[in-house]
């Protein structure tokens, strides 16, 4: 793949072997991008260089949809055509918090399926949140966060107040 927003399927196996080694190691890998990317969207810039219609492995990115309501979007359609979605919030620390098939230092990637929980997860759509996740880890040092809420927090119910 020459394809310059493609990740390669030697560079996702590449970023998954030093999570893989530095969590063995105890610690976290940080995958750099070649440059910071300050003028990009929150999304387009933690995914960089990710965009509509590259390759994530055998996935196909079809849209970004920037955060709205504290999570961002990104449509995929993997091997067989199926489009799914995968959610990314921001990381919640607290104990007995919902957990995405992804997590990285600030975010995690939930496979949006229109389930409470309770609904399994297409492996292979899992699959493809955890190499998501190796991209962001590589790029969330550089990207802003404050558009980002937690899973909970986004599901939280609203409070009116009533004057």
């Amino acid at each position: 793949m020459s394809d310059s927003s493609s990740v390669s399927r030697r560079a996702l196996l590449g970023y998954a072997g030093a999570g893989i080694a530095a969590s063995g190691a105890g610690g976290s890998a940080v995958v750099r991008p070649a440059a910071p990317r300050p003028s990009l969207p929150p999304l387009a810039a933690l995914v960089a260089p990710l965009a509509a219609g590259s390759a994530l492995g055998r996935w196909r990115v079809e849209r970004l949809i920037e955060p709205e309501g504290g999570a961002a979007s990104i449509v995929l359609t993997d091997a067989a055509g199926a489009e799914f979605q995968l959610d990314v919030c921001a990381r919640d620390p607290s104990p007995g918090a919902s957990r995405g098939p992804a997590i990285t230092e600030h975010f995690e990637i939930f496979v949006a399926n229109q389930g409470d929980g309770a609904t399994g997860t297409h492996e292979d759509h899992g699959l493809c949140a955890m190499a998501l996740g190796e991209v962001i880890r590589g790029n969330e040092a550089q990207a802003a966060r404050t558009a980002f809420v937690t899973l909970a927090e986004r599901e939280a119910p609203r409070r009116h107040v009533r004057v």
